[in-house]
């Protein structure tokens, strides 16, 4: 997170995130029988609409899949995706109370399915947990957005206890049938969703200035990355440079330094220097040079930042 208060930190995702959001997709086809195809199609237009920043186009795409979910059983899992996809078009569009709105509807319409009958193996399971931590994380998102942080918080703590209880299931594939079906989980580790919850928490401290609360989150979250990915790797050094601004924030410079520093040092050892992660890095810790008098150092930092973000902008045209 930059020193500068109102912005949030930047969480990795997995890299395989959007084969498991294709995954779910086809968990939700495949128990919601007989269905139209058509509803799907409108989703992908307006996820693409999105990625490309057309949101008045996503919108559009939403809406459409929304009046062919009106034929989907009462406690469809889609109803919610749909309508929380629609909130978040909206909010992009500063069309705050109508988002928030689609935000109620959307976590009402998911509590229905939650409490749904009981999911018939461990699979099934799984993939209600990936698709209510979906909806709940864009809601909680959006509220964020909005300064609603109190709702936030609220939604925030239930996907971390969510993640944790999900994290704790032992248990494995019995047939082939249910490997498949664990192909998602094996792809992206729950103990690491468990990290990203508490840093989303902890985020939201953060902006609060609530940083007795947030700092367990993210010291939790280093040694859940340690341990998940090694010492020495670009996730761990992203949750140090959540960490150390904490630390300068509170001016506790001597704290937030080594922090810094370590963080940076693994993403060179990694040659990971071309991702955004990286650019914020540099200018949190630039901020701290700055603040200490050492402008040079600084300097240097802030170039490397701004040229690492001009050559994201120009591989995103």
């Amino acid at each position: 997170m930059l020193l500068n208060r109102n912005r949030q930190s930047r969480i990795m995702k997995p890299k395989s995130l959007g084969l498991l959001i294709g995954i779910i997709f086809l968990f939700l086809h495949t128990y919601a029988l007989g269905q139209s195809n058509s509803w799907e199609t409108y989703i992908q237009t307006g996820d693409s609409a999105v990625a490309q920043k057309r949101y008045a186009d996503a919108e559009r795409a939403y809406r459409e899949a929304l009046k062919l979910s009106e034929k989907f059983k009462d406690k469809d899992a889609r109803i919610a995706l749909n309508l929380i996809k629609l909130a978040e078009s909206l909010n992009f569009q500063s069309k705050n109370d109508e988002a928030e709105a689609f935000v109620d509807r959307s976590i009402t319409a998911l509590e229905k399915t939650i409490k749904s009958a009981k999911a018939k193996d461990l699979a099934e399971e799984y993939y209600k947990t990936e698709t209510s931590a979906m909806v709940l994380d864009k809601a909680a998102d959006i509220f964020v957005a909005n300064r609603k942080y109190s709702e936030a918080e609220s939604i925030y703590k239930r996907i971390v206890v969510m993640r944790e209880a999900a994290a704790q299931i032992k248990e494995t594939p019995k047939s082939n049938e249910d490997f498949l079906k664990f192909l998602g989980q094996a792809i992206t580790n729950p103990q690491a969703k468990v990290a990203d919850a508490n840093d989303k928490l902890a985020n939201l401290y953060l902006i609060q200035h609530r940083f007795e609360e947030a700092e367990p989150l993210y010291t939790k979250s280093i040694k859940i990355r340690e341990a998940h990915y090694g010492a020495n790797k670009p996730p761990v050094a992203v949750s140090l440079n959540s960490l150390a601004t904490l630390y300068a924030m509170q001016d506790k410079y001597d704290r937030a330094e080594p922090l810094y520093v370590r963080a940076i040092d693994i993403f060179e050892q990694s040659n990971w220097l071309d991702k955004p992660e990286v650019a914020t890095t540099f200018e949190n810790y630039a901020l701290l040079l700055r603040k200490t008098g050492r402008e040079a150092e600084a300097s240097a930092l802030l170039d490397k930042a701004r040229a690492i973000r001009a050559k994201l902008q120009q591989n995103t045209r």
